[in-house]
């Protein structure tokens, strides 16, 4: 999996990262595509992710993907801390601890998506999990909540012994145009998830 890295995705996101940058993750599993999911969906819901966007599943499905898109975040949250401490937070996450950030993070959507791969003959699953909003609320919030969180699964993905080796860490922005979670693909796939609820595919 190429990319073209424009900052470092294996450092934290730090101070005022873009809004563009979506920090994001691979991981390499011996399981199926429908059990890592699975698997990825719950860790999410222990913090509050709530429902699935309709239509994800279907659309992923037609290209060859399992997975579906999760809300994480509340808009009301966001409202009730405006002004009081979110431009603190947001210029300097690190320094605020994770609950409190949570707590904080505005409505953003996160794709959870797999495939079959294969490498030297064997195949396993890639879980992709990256943000699928292209301009996203709370911005350094975001990016900070997703790398600790990113992380935290990698570890207890790990403790199944299905990880294979480690994983990926990358900013959505710097994926190559070809790859399908790509910025203007996942735009395309949510074109296509509201045309097709509209009748109009």
């Amino acid at each position: 999996m190429g990319f073209i890295k424009h900052r470092d995705p294996n450092k934290h996101p730090g101070f005022l990262t873009t809004s563009v940058a979506r920090y994001s993750a691979m991981y390499p599993v011996n399981e199926s595509p429908e059990h890592a999911v699975g698997r990825c969906l719950d860790f999410w819901n222990r913090f509050g992710a709530r429902g699935e966007t309709p239509g994800y599943r279907e659309e992923l499905a037609l290209h060859g993907w399992t997975g579906t898109e999760i809300i994480i975040g509340s808009d009301l949250k966001e409202l009730l801390w405006s002004g009081i401490s979110d431009d603190w937070v947001n210029f300097a996450p690190r320094l605020f601890p994770q609950k409190l950030k949570r707590s904080m993070l505005g409505r953003n959507r996160v794709l959870v998506a797999a495939r079959r791969a294969s490498a030297e003959g064997e195949f396993f699953t890639e879980l992709y999990c990256t943000p699928s909003d292209i301009i996203a609320n709370n911005d350094s919030i975001l990016n900070d909540v997703l790398y600790e969180t990113l992380h935290q699964f990698e570890e207890e993905y790990r403790n199944t012994g299905l990880l294979r080796g480690g994983a990926t860490y990358f900013y959505a922005a710097d994926l190559p145009k070809d790859h399908f979670l790509e910025t203007q693909n996942i735009y395309c796939i949510r074109r296509d998830v509201k045309r097709r609820r509209k009748g109009k595919i």
